[in-house]
């Protein structure tokens, strides 16, 4: 090893996570775990839970869940019916909080948002940062776990469904499948276009909240766009306790859950990425290219194969960014 790429290599610092766990000693159990978010200035929480046999030889589904305006991940992994189904499908669940309860996911742009929005003294990119968040939590679970990268699954009530909405819009390769329930969604419905994976909308036909009549019409131009879209409308069911005190109703969201995956033919093999030069801190640089990435290390490639695993907080900001930006739009762990 030459000595420039030595000093790179030796001058970046793995970055420790604040509030992480033993995954081994909390299977079976909802988790309370928090992660310094460099962009907020602040620790973030979010909720987690593992199944109890998980076992890391073994690929486990991943379902990301979004919590509704005002609401938080403690209360939304906690629907009856979440972690009960999780635990007998032997699937992860984790809910970011979205950087606070108001962030909208990004669904109402990189701001504050509308009238429902941010309040005094929150950021001036709320949905920016509560959008990250969901992000950083994701690699924060696929680092720290073996996820089943052909079943990553995103859902949400309300706020929630509008982020889901969103989302898998704005990263469709990550995901295989998307439930909105009860979906505050206020944008185009021109997004559909850009959502790939089958997609589950559930709400109520008496919701006062988001009434019936602003969901059906996204419900007939989502089942003109894909027919393996699902549209189901409860009959008598309202905002709340249909979806937070209903285990059947979320048994049948797992139902369809299970039905979905990423396909990837046999034979097919992932494009390798493009060399870059990445920069540290220092200012030393490689050229390499992405190998992996799990949202705080990213494995790298010089173009004689070697490789290096690296903290992703040691990089330039725009390195940051730019692995980012491939984590959420990368289907698949390499």
């Amino acid at each position: 090893m030459n000595s420039n790429l030595q000093l790179f290599v030796c001058g970046l610092v793995f970055a420790g996570l604040t509030g992480s766990l033993s995954a081994q000693g909390d299977l079976g159990k909802i988790q309370k775990r928090s992660y310094p978010f460099e962009e907020a200035g602040k620790d973030i929480e979010y909720a987690l839970y593992v199944p109890s046999d998980y076992k890391k030889a073994k690929p486990a589904p991943l379902l990301v869940l979004l919590h509704g305006l005002g609401s938080n991940p403690h209360q939304v992994i906690r629907y009856q019916g979440i972690t009960e189904e999780a635990e007998k499908r032997g699937y992860i669940v984790v809910a970011p909080y979205g950087y606070n309860e108001r962030g909208w996911y990004g669904s109402q742009g990189k701001g504050k948002g509308g009238l429902l929005g941010g309040r005094d003294g929150d950021p001036e990119n709320l949905g920016e940062l509560s959008e990250k968040d969901v992000l950083n939590v994701l690699g924060l679970v696929r680092e720290e776990f073996n996820v089943n990268s052909s079943r990553i699954y995103l859902a949400g009530h309300s706020m929630g469904g509008g982020g889901t909405i969103h989302l898998g819009a704005a990263y469709s390769d990550i995901w295989a499948a998307l439930v909105p329930m009860s979906p505050a969604y206020m944008g185009s419905h021109d997004i559909l276009e850009k959502i790939i994976a089958p997609m589950m909308v559930v709400t109520g036909d008496q919701d006062t909240t988001v009434p019936v009549q602003m969901v059906r019409p996204f419900a007939r131009r989502m089942k003109e766009t894909n027919p393996k879209h699902v549209y189901k409308e409860i009959a008598g069911g309202n905002h709340g306790t249909t979806f937070y005190r209903n285990p059947d109703l979320i048994a049948d969201v797992y139902d369809f859950l299970d039905g979905c995956s990423l396909q990837v033919e046999d034979g097919d093999e992932l494009p390798q990425e493009p060399l870059r030069i990445f920069t540290n801190k220092s200012g030393r640089t490689i050229e390499a290219r992405i190998v992996s990435s799990t949202g705080t290390k990213v494995t790298i490639s010089r173009k004689d194969g070697k490789t290096f695993t690296i903290a992703l907080s040691s990089l330039s900001e725009a390195d940051q960014n730019y692995i980012q930006t491939w984590i959420a739009e990368s289907a698949t762990e390499p």
